[in-house]
């Protein structure tokens, strides 16, 4: 039985947790023993159902370097021998790395899902030439924006393999948003969803809604380090009456059933999960033109693309929609998620990335 071992010690559940959660239940689901590294108190009970998977917590994931952090990782991968150790966050490359090689673990990923300032050019070259750690990212667009630094990557240690989403439940039952806020019928109803942080742009919410029709409410789902600071800005101005906080749900196929339109309005982003998620929904999508945003909508083939802090620009992509002036067929939505994200694929490449002994 082939072994992995999967890095995720954070504090926040957000996209990248997620995907973490989803490789670990079809790794488990295809036979692959399966061990994630979770923080000590942080959502341990959400892996405990998952076959052949088992959650270790760790009290401390450390910073450049710990030595103590070092010490109890290598004792865990000797214990483990794992055929393959994946980081899902970049704070995590440095010792995860270092300790994978200590240890003699031979495959190290390391996955990156939205573009960054490579910082320290030794410390890059050291992980991804010397110890011989590849990378994971999930668009062709990051995927070539790293293969610039060519000191550090090249083809044969840079893999892009798309987020994978599954076909919604057929029998889901979508949130009563209207019922649920006492909204009028008449209401239209844009969702957003994600962590509270500057990066994802929910401060421009009252902006965008200031210049829509007063019908037009957002929904949203999500919390964050940043809750209290950016709900504070928002609920100063008069259009926070049509905004609504829904904090952490799990049943997101309900949201995304009760919404008309959904809106990301991200500064930075990856291939953005809630994107594939309302598209699977066939639920139209206005989306900032971050990287891995315009790759997923194939330019604007599938979706509305706006500028970033466009709030003009996003005010009348979604005045479109919801008048009927640009229209997106649910089942085409559907169709192009289902046949170019799909969970098949991605959980093929994702073994080609972690096993490639298995390679025929």
């Amino acid at each position: 039985m082939k072994t992995a071992v999967l890095f995720c010690p954070s504090q926040v559940w957000g996209g990248i947790e997620k995907n973490v959660h989803l490789r670990a239940k079809l790794l488990g689901e295809d036979g692959v023993s399966v061990v994630v590294i979770l923080l000590e108190g942080f959502f341990a009970e959400r892996f405990a159902d998952l076959p052949n998977v088992r959650v270790i917590e760790v009290a401390s994931r450390g910073g450049d370097f710990n030595i103590f952090v070092v010490a109890n990782y290598v004792k865990i991968l000797r214990e483990i021998a794992p055929d393959v150790v994946f980081a899902a966050l970049k704070k995590d490359w440095w010792l995860v790395s270092l300790a994978s090689k200590i240890a003699g673990v031979d495959r190290v990923v390391l996955y990156l899902g939205i573009a960054r300032r490579v910082k320290s050019p030794i410390k890059y070259f050291v992980i991804f030439r010397l110890m011989k750690s590849v990378l994971m990212v999930n668009s062709d667009s990051l995927k070539y924006a790293m293969l610039k630094h060519s000191r550090f990557f090249d083809e044969s240690n840079v893999y892009r393999v798309y987020n994978g989403f599954d076909a919604p439940p057929a029998e889901t039952k979508p949130l009563d948003f209207k019922a649920m806020f006492n909204l009028p019928n008449d209401a239209v109803l844009v969702g957003c969803a994600g962590r509270f942080s500057p990066q994802k742009g929910f401060d421009l919410l009252p902006d965008v809604l200031a210049k829509l029709p007063e019908h037009v409410h957002v929904v949203h789902a999500g919390e964050g380090e940043f809750e209290e600071t950016i709900k504070a800005a928002i609920q100063s101005r008069p259009e926070s009456e049509r905004i609504h906080f829904l904090g952490y749900h799990q049943d997101m196929p309900a949201f995304f059933g009760g919404i008309d339109i959904f809106l990301l309005c991200s500064r930075n982003e990856g291939m953005a999960n809630v994107l594939n998620e309302a598209m699977s929904h066939g639920v139209p999508v206005v989306s900032t033109r971050v990287p891995g945003s315009e790759e997923l909508l194939a330019h604007g083939e599938y979706g509305m693309l706006v500028d970033i802090d466009d709030v003009p620009a996003m005010a009348k992509a979604i005045r479109s929609i919801a008048e009927g002036e640009r229209s997106f067929a649910p089942e085409k939505l559907e169709r192009w998620i289902v046949d170019k994200f799909g969970l098949e694929k991605m959980m093929r490449e994702t073994n080609r990335v972690f096993f490639p002994a298995d390679r025929s």
